[in-house]
Protein backbone atom coordinates (compact mmCIF):
# COMPACT_ATOMS: atom_id res chain seq x y z
CA UNK A 1 0.00 0.00 0.00
CA UNK A 2 3.01 2.32 0.20
CA UNK A 3 3.02 2.55 -3.63
CA UNK A 4 -0.47 4.12 -3.54
CA UNK A 5 0.49 6.46 -0.73
CA UNK A 6 3.69 7.58 -2.48
CA UNK A 7 2.32 7.97 -6.00
CA UNK A 8 -1.43 8.65 -5.65
CA UNK A 9 -1.21 12.13 -7.19
CA UNK A 10 0.68 10.72 -10.16
CA UNK A 11 -1.70 7.75 -10.50
CA UNK A 12 -4.73 10.04 -10.53
CA UNK A 13 -3.40 13.02 -12.51
CA UNK A 14 -1.70 11.29 -15.47
CA UNK A 15 -4.84 9.48 -16.71
CA UNK A 16 -6.95 12.55 -15.95
CA UNK A 17 -4.72 14.83 -18.03
CA UNK A 18 -4.65 12.21 -20.79
CA UNK A 19 -8.46 11.98 -20.92
CA UNK A 20 -8.77 15.78 -20.89
CA UNK A 21 -6.32 15.99 -23.79
CA UNK A 22 -8.17 13.33 -25.79
CA UNK A 23 -11.50 15.03 -25.12
CA UNK A 24 -10.16 18.42 -26.19
CA UNK A 25 -8.68 16.90 -29.36
CA UNK A 26 -12.00 15.23 -30.15
CA UNK A 27 -13.92 18.47 -29.61
CA UNK A 28 -11.51 20.43 -31.82
CA UNK A 29 -11.66 17.88 -34.62
CA UNK A 30 -15.46 17.60 -34.55
CA UNK A 31 -17.09 18.93 -37.74
CA UNK A 32 -19.65 20.76 -35.62
CA UNK A 33 -16.99 23.17 -34.38
CA UNK A 34 -15.15 23.62 -37.68
CA UNK A 35 -15.52 26.95 -39.48
CA UNK A 36 -16.77 26.26 -42.99
CA UNK A 37 -14.49 27.54 -45.72
CA UNK A 38 -16.87 29.11 -48.24
CA UNK A 39 -14.15 30.83 -50.25
CA UNK A 40 -12.50 28.15 -52.33
CA UNK A 41 -10.15 30.56 -54.13
CA UNK A 42 -7.02 31.44 -52.16
CA UNK A 43 -6.38 35.05 -51.24
CA UNK A 44 -4.12 36.89 -53.65
CA UNK A 45 -0.57 37.48 -52.58
CA UNK A 46 -0.20 40.95 -51.06
CA UNK A 47 3.20 41.46 -52.66
CA UNK A 48 1.82 40.60 -56.08
CA UNK A 49 -0.94 43.17 -55.61
CA UNK A 50 1.51 45.85 -54.47
CA UNK A 51 3.93 45.44 -57.38
CA UNK A 52 2.95 47.09 -60.69
CA UNK A 53 2.06 44.67 -63.42
CA UNK A 54 3.71 45.04 -66.80
CA UNK A 55 1.69 44.82 -69.94
CA UNK A 56 2.95 42.38 -72.56
CA UNK A 57 2.84 45.18 -75.20
CA UNK A 58 5.12 47.39 -73.10
CA UNK A 59 7.75 44.65 -72.71
CA UNK A 60 8.36 44.36 -76.48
Amino acid sequence: MSFWRDYKVLIVMVPLIGFIHLGWHRIKSSPIFQIPNKDSAPEPDSLALASPRKNHAQEK
